[in-house]
């Protein structure tokens, strides 16, 4: 067992030291300058605890530094250190010891936002939050309910941490980490913003790239012994971190800042000039890590540690000036008329429909376009790994892939994005196509065996490894199960329309994500059951394929005819707000939306039955030719025993002679019968004459 060195460990203290006094001292000297702290009375305005003036930010710093080294620690143990038949080593356990103990000291301190935020949104002291006002304050607000819920997901990391001794347990344990740094997002600054769709968006990007970044070095930094392949690994993710959160940064900037007075003129665009400067530092920094530091790292490792521990205080006051940034108010909105449905839609209400606006008036949904962008790209690489390779891949399962991906981005970014969040048909428009018509084209380009095929095996666990263990994991081997992916496509309709859920998914941008996605993810299984080439964990015989299809087909008809015939608006407060004055009534657009679910299914059905029959007929020429090529080899070879044709014709003499066998027993046992009925009525009938 080997001993702690407490030269080195306390080495690694001096080494975080400078970045905490950085990050504090930003921090400070940020809110005194940008007026993130206001401490004096404001006319007209109670006047707020300075206390709670100051811990508002202090606890915000510290949950983004905690959340940073949670995930910086557990993408650590997951991903750069090699397991040995799936168990940790001595490096990665360190790791998750400083994710689990860390992580309990984010939920502490994330759920102590809670009782700060009610105070300085009251302007009150902390002793007159009660646990009644606490409790109703994360029970029944947005901003309460993100600091509970993000409390308990770092809770649940923190306890996966401490207790798992697997890579596929630290890959659980970072998934709950990083889940848990976006709660507050969707109730943060970017929600105030005009467009608040693409500022929220983006600063999902913004927030993990960030964490992952300044995480994933501070891990480095802890470790004891750093090799040039976690270096590597590292920096392969700093890459795209740094490209994430550039990117997020300027999209998010845009929907606050609205012209250059903005930009030099307020505490906010000096602060956003300040935090763009430290960025550009910082990709300064990972380029001379790639160029002079990595090479020589196996040879001196003490130059990158002390390039790292500077670039680390770098990050540390980056980290305090986004908490201060977070508490700078932002540049007034241009002096509009802002309606009630702009700042439910966070955008203006659009005109009547026409081609044109579903054409050209565009609102991206961010998250959908990179996750689009991103999967095409991966396809395309492999596709192009295995040309190269020699191998080859049909170009119509290409086209497929593209085509799903680019309607996907069409149906939630073009005008009918707009459109869907104003109009119950359009919706439902959406609805059909990311549920159906785009999971059916993506499952047809098999994308799943072209990544096995374009990763190559690894003996440590790479991306081809990762793959096989989601697809054998008893998560997808229940989910695939024939009856649970009907349930999932089929009963989530009326789970999403018949209850409160769409009302939600409506009002909250975190409603309206997990709806997208759980429409593709719940087609993209079912279809992948029925008709997808790609191997599952489950064989599913064609028959029942044919069966499952059609039930689903029948309950989306029952749910058509339900909308149509329905006398009661869905979502009615929603709509109410809005205040839509063109086009037909709310009940009117609603049965055009139930009529549009009950046609919909159609087309795709088609496409369906058609993959249905050339596959089955696929699979039986498989199977004839299979055996007879068997067939051909137990007579070349001399042994007609092996023959499987032969093997049936055996198998059905067996049966035969057993069923012989049988009625030759049952014909017994009647003769038997018989004959003892027989004696026995004889005997009645002697005894009856002697009496």
């Amino acid at each position: 067992m080997t001993r702690r060195h407490p030269e080195s460990t306390t080495r690694r203290t001096l080494v975080l030291l400078p970045a905490a006094v950085a990050g504090v001292a930003v921090a400070v000297w940020v809110l005194r300058v940008g007026g993130g702290v206001i401490t004096e009375s404001v006319p007209g305005l109670p006047a707020r605890d300075a206390v709670v003036t100051w811990l508002v930010p202090s606890l915000k710093l510290g949950a983004d530094v905690l959340a940073a080294v949670v995930v910086g620690c557990l993408i650590a143990a997951a991903f750069f250190a090699d397991g040995q038949d799936g168990k940790i080593r001595p490096q990665a356990y360190r790791w998750l010891r400083v994710a689990g103990w860390t992580g309990i000291g984010w939920a502490v301190v994330a759920f102590a936002q809670a009782p700060a935020n009610l105070a300085d949104t009251t302007a009150q002291s902390l002793s007159w939050v009660t646990p009644e006002a606490l409790w109703s304050y994360v029970a029944g607000t947005e901003n309460g309910f993100a600091y509970a819920l993000s409390a308990l997901l770092a809770l649940v990391a923190a306890v996966i941490a401490l207790n798992t001794l697997t890579v596929t347990g630290a890959a659980v344990a970072t998934v709950f980490g990083a889940a848990a740094a976006l709660p507050t997002v969707f109730t943060g600054h970017a929600t105030a913003s005009g467009n608040h769709q693409l500022a929220v968006d983006s600063m999902i990007f913004h927030v993990l790239g960030a964490v992952a970044w300044a995480g994933g070095l501070l891990a480095l930094l802890l470790a004891r012994k750093l090799g040039s392949r976690v270096a590597r690994r590292y920096s392969g993710l700093a890459l795209v971190a740094f490209c994430a959160v550039g990117l997020s940064g300027v999209l998010n900037s845009w929907t606050r800042i609205h012209s250059w007075a903005d930009l030099f003129g307020t505490s906010y665009g000096r602060e956003v000039i300040a935090k763009s400067a430290a960025l550009i530092v910082l990709g300064g920094f990972g380029l001379w890590h790639r160029r002079v530091t990595l090479p020589k790292l196996d040879e001196r490792p003490k130059l990158f540690r002390r390039f790292a521990a500077v670039e680390l205080v770098v990050m540390a006051a980056t980290f305090g000036l986004a908490a201060a940034l977070a508490r700078t108010p932002s540049p007034p909105q241009p002096t509009v008329d802002e309606t009630a449905a702009q700042s439910l839609l966070g955008f203006p209400m659009p005109g009547p429909i026409s081609a044109r606006g579903i054409l050209l008036d565009w609102y991206p949904e961010l998250i959908i376009c990179t996750v689009a962008a991103t999967a095409v790209g991966l396809y395309l690489a492999g596709v192009i790994r295995l040309r190269r390779r020699g191998d080859s891949w049909p170009i119509s399962r290409t086209l497929l892939w593209t085509a799903g991906w680019a309607l996907a981005v069409f149906v939630t970014s073009s005008g009918m994005g707009k459109y869907g969040m104003v109009l119950f048909s359009v919706h439902m428009v959406q609805h059909m196509t990311l549920n159906m018509l785009v999971p059916i084209l993506l499952v047809l380009a098999a994308p799943i065996t072209l990544a096995l095929r374009a990763f190559k095996p690894s003996e440590e666990r790479g991306p081809r490894e990762w793959l096989l263990l989601v697809l054998h994991s008893k998560f997808v081997h229940f989910v695939s199960h024939p009856l649970i992916a009907l349930g999932l496509y089929a009963f989530s309709l009326y789970m999403m329309y018949f209850t409160g859920l769409f009302d939600w998914a409506m009002r909250s941008h975190a409603g309206h994500l997990y709806m997208l996605f759980h429409f593709l993810a719940a087609g993209g299984l079912f279809y992948w059951l029925v008709i997808g080439p790609d191997p599952a964990p489950r064989k599913v015989p064609y028959p029942v394929k044919v069966l499952i299809f059609f039930v689903a087909v029948v309950f989306h008809t029952i749910f058509g005819l339900t909308i149509m015939q329905s006398s009661e608006v869905i979502a009615s407060g929603w709509y109410e707000a809005l205040g839509r004055d063109w086009g037909g009534s709310l009940i009117d657009d609603q049965h055009t939306g139930g009529g549009i679910a009950w046609a919909f299914g159609e087309p795709p059905s088609l496409i369906v039955l058609g993959a249905l029959v050339w596959q089955w007929s696929r699979s039986e020429e498989r199977l004839a030719k299979r055996l007879d090529r068997a067939a051909d080899r137990a007579t070349e070879t001399g042994h007609p025993e092996d023959d499987p044709h032969e093997q049936y014709n055996d198998y059905l003499a067996k049966l035969a002679e057993a069923d012989r066998k049988a009625g030759l027993r049952d014909l017994s046992r009647g003769t038997t019968a018989c004959t003892s009925q027989r004696f026995t009525r004889a005997i009645a009938t002697v005894s009856r004459r002697r009496r």
